[in-house]
């Protein structure tokens, strides 16, 4: 359930040269977006994933928003922590909160501890921080290997927590919670301890999901039996529009599970994909279309969990929906009907539905049921074999979405003193669930199985599965005891040979793991290292790929370096950044063709891109056919392709791979620095000239010169590589991050680029007009969420690089002084700006100011600065 906010005042917003050399340019946005809120002990710790496309809150054992009224918060970073918004930024969440519940008989007590909202009377959070607050939470990243957080990192975005079970009250809302609903008595703890650890990459195919693996410990001297471990999910799915200080959530809402699903590597291949999904009931279109921009967008995604493993003495998995509400006629869940081993269980809160109180909570998790999908509501009648017919009165409205919620349990176990229970999980988002504004009929129609063939999971579905496979590495033989994992084998040809159909070629690929985690998966080749260098109206930019081009992947061990990508953009919204300049290496698809596919056979890739110099030398003719000019893949086509004599992939064409952009200085302003620098081999000795003053391989040093900009304007700018993917698997080209190891230059030139001096510190603008909203101008705060207050700026031009700047009043007395103290090198030692707000963090008031500027050797500089309202 979603509460309404409808004041800033319950809102929590997160926000706030020279060369510049740096081990890894990614780690400076990874430390930027991190939300981390520290609480004290006897509450709790959040932090937020922001690496990827789903934006996602995190404590121990719980997954959702970061809200305001966590206590003492200690925020980082500039991401509003809003449950579950896909994309990111887009103001569409649909996650409210996910919780943990264990619970177990202790004696002749059925207990059970949550993280989670739910309870309508009792709270919900009884795992808490239990000492140090800064152990309760840590961060890790593999993002800078020069960082100290690198240690033990296994994703861009690793977070651990922990919270311990061994208070007697809870804590919901920030308030202590009710009495239990249906024994009256405060919590009685399990005395478990949790340790969470989340992971979360920005590379594309693994940006859509964070996977957990969470360890729950017997702490206390109690044997725990019968214990059953589930993850209760409230999803609220729709638009969270800060700008008009609203949460805009329609309680229609649709859940369901999907078990398996057509494998996106084809050949009639199935995935087991075993997804609980909630998504929007029809996409919330508005006068027949769907809304996908300005406020109340349309929700055309879903969302949901997976497990990835668990512990191998599991018995039984249940899956139950319920809907929540406040009127108990209509809280309902799907009920088995009643056998003489099975009674029908009274909640005792006059619904099925919520189950309140520990017992209730028990009780689905332990009740062996696998509920229908929620769309299939109406399809229960009086007469089924199996289940309860749902209230009458209520079916098509429960059948059309509402408030849903579901958990998803497994167990039982016990669990001694000192044990330890593990599984692992994925919450997973995919795209265009929704793409038919009218489906929604289908529902009110009562006809779901034309609603589902009008939704489609595909997206979602390869997302579970990439989920698995960075879980557990098909193919990969983590152990060493000779098992890689299950594989697939599809055939592409046969001949007829003696009276019989011979395989000629096949395509082998796993499709699951070893059954041991490897927490890892395809990464793009590691980013260029890069500077940049202001000019007087321009900017240098300088990088060195050494790693890139050089590094192989993990799993193909190739070589896989694609290209290289420049990006710029006036501010660091990645919907800002616009394509500068590109580098693409000159390589080839092979498509060849399979008569087995439906319906009459097609051309496929089966192979990595190759180099004209692979082609020609494996297809060319002559004496040498490396040296054959005149073959050149692109003289065959699919009307007209190459038919190859030596081999059963006989019939092929080629096209380009990418955009074939390799002429340095000509097709791309991407230059050498070094072009008559030599290429090392494993086997040469790198001599001293080999190398740049900062140590790297000439050969691999690139620059790309940016002329005629504004000196006023902060220009934001990255340098990506990416890999060439694999078609053969539909793993699409992977690009480092463009966000992470973003950086800003303004084009001021320095002392070693002018014959004379630097021209003086001058500040603009000046005078500043309160009412000139140059916000809206797009001046200053773009792509902030805070108040226009907090977001003016007034910028001080060719400082020294390290001075103190100081704002007096005309009575002589100091508004502000700023310790301006950067490296020379830096290519934003020359700037700096105020933002209008006083020593006593007031915002100023108009009239006339006195600025100076004292270098240190103290020499000053002053002048006058004029603010208008």
């Amino acid at each position: 359930m979603r509460f309404i906010l409808t004041t800033l005042l319950f809102l929590t917003l997160f926000g706030s040269q020279g060369p510049i050399a740096r081990p890894d340019p990614r780690s400076t946005n990874s430390l930027k977006n991190r939300v981390i809120i520290a609480s004290q002990e006897g509450e709790y710790c959040d932090a937020s994933h922001s690496v990827g496309k789903l934006g996602l809150g995190i404590a121990a054992g719980w997954l959702g928003g970061v809200y305001q009224y966590t206590p003492d918060a200690c925020i980082i970073g500039d991401w509003r922590g809003e449950g579950g918004e896909y994309p990111r930024w887009s103001g569409i969440q649909y996650l409210n909160d996910v919780g943990l519940w264990v619970g177990g008989v202790v004696g002749s007590d059925t207990l059970v501890s949550i993280v989670s909202y739910i309870d309508r009377d009792e709270g919900g959070w009884e795992f808490l921080v239990d000492g140090d607050p800064s152990r309760a939470l840590e961060y890790r990243s593999i993002s800078d290997p020069e960082a100290p957080e690198f240690i033990g990192a296994l994703s861009e975005e690793d977070f651990i927590c922990r919270s311990v079970d061994t208070f007697t009250a809870s804590s919901g809302y920030g308030h202590l919670s009710n009495l239990d609903f249906l024994d009256y008595r405060p919590h009685r703890p399990l005395n478990l301890g949790i340790e969470q650890r989340s992971y979360a990459w920005s590379v594309e195919y693994a940006e859509d999901f964070v996977l957990f693996d969470v360890r729950i410990t017997n702490i206390g001297q109690s044997f725990l039996e019968q214990v059953y471990v589930g993850i209760q999910s409230d999803q609220d799915c729709g638009q969270w529009s800060l700008e008009e200080d609203v949460y805009w959530i329609s309680e229609d809402d649709i859940c369901g599970f999907l078990r398996t699903y057509p494998s996106s590597r084809g050949c009639g291949f199935v995935d087991t994909v075993g997804l609980a999904w909630v998504a929007d009931n029809d996409g919330d279109p508005i006068k027949g279309e769907f809304k996908v921009k300005g406020g109340n967008k349309s929700p055309l995604s879903v969302e949901g969990i997976r497990f990835l493993q668990l512990p191998k003495a599991t018995q039984q998995i249940s899956y139950n929906w319920w809907v929540r509400n406040y009127g108990l006629n209509y809280d309902f869940g799907p009920r088995r009907k009643p056998t003489p081993d099975r009674p029908l269980r009274n909640f005792h809160t006059g619904g099925t539905g919520e189950p309140l109180g520990d017992r209730n909570k028990y009780y689905l998790m332990s009740n062996g049921e696998w509920d229908y999908d929620q769309p299939y509501v109406t399809a229960i009648w009086p007469g089924d074999p199996e289940w309860m017919f749902p209230p009458f009165e209520y079916r098509d409205s429960l059948a059309n979405g509402d408030d849903a919620y579901y958990v998803l349990s497994f167990g039982p176990f016990r669990l001694a003193p000192g044990a330890q229970l593990s599984l692992a999980f994925a919450y997973i988002a995919g795209e265009n669930f929704h793409t038919d504004p009218n489906n929604g009929i289908n529902l009110i129609n009562k006809q779901p199985t034309t609603w589902y063939q009008n939704v489609s999971f595909d997206d979602i579905a390869l997302n579970s599965m990439w989920a698995e496979w960075l879980y557990d590495n098909p193919g990969v033989d983590t152990d060493s005891d000779g098992y890689a994992g299950e594989y697939r084998v599809c055939v592409l040809d046969s001949q007829f040979i003696g009276g019989q159909w011979v395989i000629t070629a096949a395509d082998t690929t796993y499709h699951h793991g070893d059954g041991v985690p490897d927490w890892r998966g395809v990464q793009p080749p590691p980013p260029p290292v890069f500077w940049l260098e202001p000019q007087l109206n321009g900017i240098r930019i300088r990088f060195n790929g050494q790693a890139s081009e050089t590094t192989k992947d993990i799993f193909s061990g190739l070589i896989d370096f694609e290209g290289y990508h420049i990006w710029l953009g006036r501010d660091e919204r990645e919907s800002s950044l616009s394509l500068l300049a590109s580098y693409d290496r000159e390589n080839y698809d092979k498509w060849v063709w399979n008569k087995f596919i439906p319906p009459a056979g097609d051309f496929v890739i089966q192979d990595v891109p190759m180099t004209l110099d692979e082609i020609r030398c494996r297809y060319g003719s002559g004496i040498d056919p490396c040296d054959d000019s005149l073959f050149h893949p692109l003289s065959f086509d699919r009307t007209n392709p190459y038919r190859y004599k030596y081999a059963v992939d006989s019939i092929f064409y080629f096209t380009p791979h990418d955009k074939n952009v390799y002429r340095l200085g000509t097709q791309t302003p991407i230059r050498k620095v070094y072009p008559d620098a030599h290429k090392p081999t494993g086997l040469d000795t790198v001599k001293a000239e080999d190398l740049t003053p900062e140590g790297y391989l000439k050969y691999y040093e690139y620059e790309c010169m940016l002329e005629n900009l504004l000196p006023t304007i902060p220009y934001h700018i990255n340098v990506t590589a990416y890999d060439f993917g694999s078609p053969k698997v539909k793993l699409p080209s992977l690009e480092t991050s463009k966000m992470m190891g973003l950086e800003h230059a303004f084009p001021y030139a320095d002392e070693a680029q002018t014959d004379t001096t630097l021209p003086p510190v001058y500040i603009y603008p000046n005078p500043y007009r309160i009412d000139a909203d140059y916000r809206a101008a797009g001046f200053e705060g773009r792509g902030s969420s805070r108040i226009p207050d907090r977001d003016r700026r007034v910028h001080f031009v060719n400082v020294p690089p390290r001075c103190t700047i100081r704002i007096h009043s005309l009575d002589g007395d100091l508004i502000r002084e700023i310790r301006h103290d950067f490296d020379p090198a830096d290519p934003n030692s020359r700037h700096d700006s105020w933002d209008l707000i006083n020593r006593n963090i007031q915002t100023v008031v108009s009239g006339l100011y006195y600025w100076s500027v004292e270098a240190v050797d103290g020499s000053v500089q002053m002048g006058t600065l004029a603010i208008i309202k």
